[in-house]
């Protein structure tokens, strides 16, 4: 019994997984056009593809920065968390994706921030023709490892793609996403919560009325609103209408709702779809105010 009760302690100071999680790995080197980054730390986030919104089966996210960021970073199913960060100067690395099953094309994007206000990040994507694949890896329940290796003997271009340059090996715990709580057809759909927030949003929208549309959207979308009625100015509520008779027209296609906890994706016909996230306690969007995003 004297040793019993350590080991029973030790368990229950890890509810979610019995015990600590080894952290990522990195060895190698990074480069963006002409700057070196030292990253190191390294993590993986295997989509299941249970909304049917991913290209592929199944979608595997390597992520290998040069800072911790939190593991809920890598979760959704597009437009993720770390890619904003990476746009606000918060991270700096590699995002890559990639089915698991299929390591012959990997797809490419480096997390750096931006010349200019609202651009992008680009995605390239590479794949093994006649050559060894982009990337090797192994796979166990709660680890991924391998190697990646790119160089471009290209000069960089101003507001271009960036120049890319590494090779790395790492090991990295294995995430997954939240599994399905709910899935909601025909009349359970149109009345879920999900769609009572999607529907008064849009009536915000028609009306002008961005306090209220505040009120309904995340903490996130709300960062994304606020950056579109700067660069909007006084077109902003004419946008808004626009986007709010596009979302209703669309909601009229509304095919299902995926829940996932405390996250839910609403999805319509022509694979267009809006997320949602429960924050004190109460379902908002999480997009922002000009129209959907799609895949």
């Amino acid at each position: 019994m004297k040793l019993l009760w350590p080991l029973i302690l030790l368990l229950v100071s890890f509810p979610q997984y019995g015990f600590a999680i080894d952290p990522g790995r990195i060895q190698g080197f990074f480069q963006v056009n002409e700057q070196a980054v030292v990253l190191t730390q390294a993590y993986a986030h295997l989509h299941d593809n249970a909304e049917g919104l991913l290209g592929r089966p199944q979608e595997l996210r390597i992520l290998l920065v040069d800072r911790e960021v939190p593991q809920e970073a890598l979760a959704g199913i597009s437009l993720l968390a770390v890619e904003q960060m990476a746009k606000d100067g918060g991270v700096q690395g590699l995002l890559l994706k990639l089915d698991p099953n299929d390591q012959k094309r990997l797809e490419v994007t480096p997390l750096y921030s931006p010349a200019e206000p609202g651009q992008t990040l680009m995605t390239r994507t590479i794949s093994a023709i006649g050559q060894k694949p982009p990337i090797k890896l192994k796979i166990s329940r709660q680890r991924v490892s391998g190697a990646v290796e790119y160089f471009e003997a290209r000069q960089s271009e101003t507001g271009g793609m960036p120049r890319l340059a590494y090779s790395l090996r790492f090991s990295a715990p294995l995430f997954h996403e939240m599994p399905v709580t709910a899935r909601l057809t025909g009349q359970a759909a149109k009345n879920s919560p999900q769609m009572r927030v999607l529907l008064e949003k849009v009536r915000a929208l028609e009306k002008g009325d961005f306090k209220s549309v505040q009120r309904l959207s995340t903490e996130r979308a709300n960062r994304r609103n606020r950056a579109f009625l700067a660069q909007t100015g006084p077109e902003a509520e004419s946008l808004a209408k626009q986007a709010a008779a596009e979302m209703k027209e669309s909601t009229k296609r509304l095919q299902r709702v995926v829940v996932r906890g405390d996250r839910a994706v609403a999805i319509f016909a022509g694979k267009q779809w809006r997320s949602f996230v429960r924050e004190g306690g109460e379902w908002k969007s999480d997009n922002g105010a000009p129209g959907y995003v799609s895949r």
